[in-house]
């Protein structure tokens, strides 16, 4: 499935005239974890896109053009979902900008940080308000 990220990481390989394996080799990764990577079948974490970045001199920014407006369909997609009743415990009316960036963060994290992450946000909130 193409993504914004995708698709930005295969044009600036393009315009710096690298192979995948070029590019894996300057990040010391896999060349199948980067092809990942432009196919969208996985998305690198933040800093593995700052060094990405680093390998087509530009600003991190720059991969990241459209990545919000692509969250926010993702969203209303979840929003609009069925109805049903369990659904509707964990709907809101409303995603913030802090909440899309949240989800971004989250979805970006390997299986074991999204444990944890959740763990500690349950820890949280049980503690007494002071």
């Amino acid at each position: 499935m193409t993504t914004m990220i995708s698709y930005w990481l295969k044009f600036y390989r393009h315009e710096a005239r690298l192979t995948q394996q070029q590019v894996a080799d300057r990040l010391k990764i896999e060349r199948s974890t980067y092809t990942y990577y432009e196919t969208g079948k996985t998305k690198p974490d933040i800093n593995t896109l700052i060094k990405i970045a680093k390998v087509y001199n530009i600003n991190y920014t720059q991969l990241l053009q459209g990545v919000e407006e692509e969250l926010e369909a993702a969203v209303a997609e979840i929003h609009s979902g069925p109805a049903d009743e369990d659904s509707l415990k964990y709907r809101t009316h409303a995603t913030t900008k802090y909440e899309v960036e949240l989800l971004f963060v989250v979805r970006n994290l390997n299986p074991k940080q999204r444990k944890e992450v959740m763990n500690f946000a349950k820890q949280y909130l049980s503690q007494p308000e002071e």
